[in-house]
């Protein structure tokens, strides 16, 4: 009788789940999603997000930002097909109705904010999208961001919108 071979990344998985290191088991999952054919990785690739808001940012008003960690597709799915003003408008009722799907981190950005990392929710690594809404005066800055591909994130406010780019380490 032949012994069938399980792959490495299923006993590191299984090593990681049952002493409860979440984080290392992202990490391992990242990692086969890469190198793993056929392995697909759906989660968050974020590790920090910085923020920063030009002197003119908002047309020099205070902006509303959300950055919103969706943990079920399905969920995402439905939050994708917003507007910054959709969210913002509907954003108490559909913390109700996501409650148990979802994690907001929500902020009031001044103009003139200086480079500053944001603190990510505790289960920020499990997420399989993370959306961002911005409360912006004109329409150009409206729109909705995914910002789940990027590693780590640099967020500038600008006078008409704002701007998202991968941090350099």
């Amino acid at each position: 009788m032949a012994m069938r071979q399980v792959p490495i990344v299923n006993y590191v998985m299984l090593v990681c789940l049952l002493s409860g290191c979440a984080k290392t088991l992202n990490s391992v999952e990242k990692v086969a999603g890469k190198y793993v054919p056929f392995y697909d990785f759906d989660k968050t690739q974020l590790t920090q997000i910085w923020l920063q808001a030009d002197p003119d940012s908002n047309q020099n008003l205070p902006t509303a930002l959300d950055i919103v960690f969706i943990y079920d597709e399905k969920t995402a799915e439905a939050l994708k097909a917003l507007s910054g003003p959709d969210w913002f408008a509907n954003k108490a009722a559909l913390a109700l109705l996501y409650q148990h799907k979802l994690s907001v981190q929500s902020y009031e950005v001044v103009p003139r904010t200086a480079q500053t990392r944001l603190s990510l929710p505790d289960l920020y690594f499990q997420a399989h999208s993370v959306l961002l809404f911005a409360n912006y005066l004109a329409e150009p800055g409206q729109y909705l961001a995914d910002i789940t591909q990027f590693h780590q994130l640099l967020i500038t406010l600008q006078g008409q919108g704002y701007r998202l780019e991968e941090r350099a380490l």
